[in-house]
């Protein structure tokens, strides 16, 4: 999943959501979701999403927490409460936006 912003003057503010739903057999919950510090973040806290749920997640990026200009590739991790069967580590994903953060 990821975003395109385009570009974005230094002290704007831009915001998207990223939908989700479980498509597994077995109920959902999401743990954590981090980013950056220029990232804020809203996500159903200690929701669960049984089969056939959905949801969202809000990111809104705050160009005044960011010091870096250009073309900027940002990854916020989703971090669920279950862990892979085959692995054994906890399952995780990625959410992406890009954007161009001019002066």
């Amino acid at each position: 999943m990821t975003h395109d912003f385009g570009k974005i003057k230094k002290g704007e503010r831009k915001s998207t959501v990223y939908r989700f739903s479980n498509v597994g057999d077995e109920d959902l919950v999401i743990e954590l979701v981090t980013g950056c510090v220029c990232s804020e973040l809203e996500w159903p806290e200690g929701e669960t999403f049984k089969p056939g749920e959905g949801g969202e997640i809000k990111v809104t990026f705050d160009s005044n927490k960011e010091e870096e200009t250009g073309v900027l590739d940002k990854t916020v991790d989703v971090i669920l409460e279950h862990t892979d069967p085959k692995t054994g580590y906890q399952v995780f994903k990625e959410l992406k936006y890009r954007l161009e953060l001019l002066e």
